[in-house]
């Protein structure tokens, strides 16, 4: 009511007419209406807070998120499905999580990283997960960006003590304990360590990433024979069980040693135990040098046994001269058979022990023979010119490493002599450093020169998978290498009989210059080095194409499927988004511009 009833005069805001004094009633007063608004925001802030704190994130199934939920804040569970990264520079730290319908990329920030590390919960490979932040979805990718560190949750299985022997493909993600001996270790790449662990049951790899030295305090220092303990999830590799270790801590030294081997005598020994470990005593009765090694009787008493020294097994024994008749050993190893005879085949000098040296007996000492050698039975096949097909991406299985190498008939001596010096048809040791590599249908070659003359060292793909330093065996590395000579084409090429023939005594620094992919235009020919992420994948039987790209532009890395084959985590090559490095030369097909990697270790999986 603005006007006055009585005087008709406008009153405006008063509660009395201001003109003739007539009281106004049924008016509501602006102190009121302002106490009311005041009381209804807060009110409705109180409401909307109390909604906000009561109502449950919602759960999303990781295969549900699409484009109409970017940047909406969603629960999602599951399972950490790949090993998880870490840049302590820049505070960077993800992780891959998958439940039924699909996978999920979930990332963390600096001051949220450091929190989330503060707090220890730090996911590892097949813990359980809950974890809340928003949904950052493009077109061919999603993740998660968590914010607020105690909105993660991690569950970590309880392991269940397993021998070595008893784990199987069946057991992915499952969390083990296992006790065992420390054979061997090895980088195959820079930020990935391979230990081989042995239990009297079998033999299983343990995978250390950089993540977790980066993450914990480091590992204690290993050495082959040590005992360990080891509790990590089971993992699959080219679709045989290893195990992927998710904390420095989980890996400790054990005090007592561990026995890998049962003590047998040696009578009681048949071919039901060929592929087996046994430890046997006895007292050596004949030595004989070839050209692969030593061979020797043992002797206990109830019965005798070949027992097999690789050359490069013995020359590392610490008191190699006291393999001599008279001599009592303790030896373990895998049991083998040749031509009808069984042979106990030691791995490393630890598994041999004197345990009564001979009375004063010389060492004895290989003759040296020469006969003539075959002809090479295979013929080397020239390097396939490219194809281009467009199918799905090829899935490859690595042929496993057999455990110990088949043992070698005696044959002639090994020659050693300079490259110049070799002639067909011969049998020799050669040593050079790697200046050009290859591959071909079958396998790989390794140009070796030693400063008299150049050779090629021809790998075919069982011997090259059979190769324990494979990984170091590319570009500058020096290498030693043992086989018979022939000729392809005119030019002489060296074939060993299998991998322990050929051993990188020095290894070489293959890396190339690291260059923006947009800069690569003028660079027709060159060895580089790209760093990117897979954008899509094409492939086929014999090759695979990967589109890589970074700030700068885009090129396709060209690979073909032997070398795809045995690039180590290959399957993160088919996945959009996932960060490569690779070294090739750079080429050009039908005018699009190519970079090609000869070697598999060339591809580099980092995340």
């Amino acid at each position: 009511m603005s006007d006055c009833p009585s005087c008709g005069r406008y009153v405006g805001p008063y509660d009395a007419c201001p003109h003739c004094g007539a009281a106004l009633s049924g008016r509501t007063s602006v102190r009121r209406l302002k106490v009311m608004a005041l009381t209804l925001a807060v009110g409705g802030l109180a409401l909307l807070w109390l909604l906000t704190t009561r109502t449950d994130v919602p759960t999303v199934p990781i295969g549900q998120v699409n484009a109409l939920m970017n940047l909406a804040y969603v629960r999602v569970q599951g399972q950490v499905a790949r090993p998880p990264t870490y840049d302590p520079a820049e505070g960077y730290f993800s992780f891959w999580l998958q439940d039924d319908t699909g996978e999920l990329y979930v990332a963390a920030y600096r001051e949220a990283s450091q929190a989330l590390l503060a707090l220890g919960q730090v996911p590892a490979l097949g813990d359980c997960v809950t974890v809340e932040g928003t949904l950052r979805v493009r077109e061919d990718h999603a993740s998660l960006t968590l914010n607020v560190p105690e909105r993660l949750q991690v569950q970590r299985a309880t392991p269940v003590t397993r021998p070595i022997g008893a784990i199987t493909a069946a057991d992915a993600f499952q969390r083990v304990r296992v006790r065992a001996q420390v054979r061997a270790l090895r980088a195959p790449y820079p930020g990935l360590t391979l230990i081989r662990l042995r239990d009297e049951t079998g033999e299983i790899e343990l995978a250390v990433s950089e993540v977790i030295t980066a993450l914990g305090g480091g590992l204690p220092a290993l050495s082959p024979g040590q005992t360990v303990q080891v509790i990590a999830p089971v993992t699959l590799y080219k679709e045989q069980p290893q195990l992927c270790l998710a904390c420095d801590a989980d890996l400790t030294m054990q005090a007592t040693s561990l026995e890998i081997a049962p003590t047998t005598c040696i009578g009681q020994l048949d071919t039901a135990h060929v592929g087996r470990w046994v430890k046997v005593n006895g007292e050596v009765t004949k030595v004989a040098f070839f050209s692969a090694g030593v061979k020797s009787i043992l002797d206990d008493g109830t019965g005798q046994i070949t027992l097999l020294l690789w050359q490069d097994l013995y020359e590392t024994l610490a008191q190699p001269g006291a393999l001599v008749p008279d001599a009592r050993l303790c030896v373990q190893g895998q049991v083998n058979q040749y031509q009808g005879t069984l042979e106990i085949v030691p791995e490393l000098p630890i598994d041999i022990q004197i345990t009564s040296p001979p009375a004063t007996a010389p060492p004895p000492t290989p003759t040296t023979t020469t006969t003539a050698i075959p002809a090479l039975p295979h013929t080397a096949t020239p390097a396939p010119q490219p194809t281009r097909i467009s199918i799905a991406r090829p899935t490859t299985t690595l042929t496993p490493r057999p455990t110990v190498p088949p043992t070698k008939a005696p044959t002639p001596t090994t020659v050693s002599v300079p490259i110049a010096d070799v002639q067909d048809s011969t049998h020799v040791t050669i040593s050079g450093r790697v200046v050009e590599t290859a591959s071909f249908a079958q396998g790989f070659k390794f140009t070796l020169d030693d400063g008299s003359g150049r050779l090629v060292l021809l790998m075919w793909h069982e011997i090259y998978d059979d190769c324990w330093d494979a990984p170091q065996l590319n570009l500058g590395a020096t290498v030693r290498a043992s086989g018979r000579v022939g000729r392809f084409e005119g030019q002489l090429q060296i074939e060993p009989r299998w991998g322990g023939d050929v051993k990188v005594t020095a290894p070489g620094d293959w890396s190339a210059p690291s260059q923006p992919i947009g800069s690569l235009g003028s660079q027709l020919g060159d060895r580089v080095t790209i760093t990117g992420q897979v954008i899509r994948t094409e492939g086929a039987g014999d090759n695979a194409k990967i589109f890589v790209g970074d700030d700068t532009g885009e090129i396709v890395v060209f690979i073909w499927g032997n070398v795809l084959a045995r690039v180590p985590h290959n399957q993160g090559l088919g996945m959009a988004g996932t960060r490569v490095r690779v070294t090739g030369v750079v080429q050009t097909y039908r005018s699009n511009l190519e970079l090609v990697p000869l070697l598999p270790y060339d591809v580099i999986v980092l995340e």
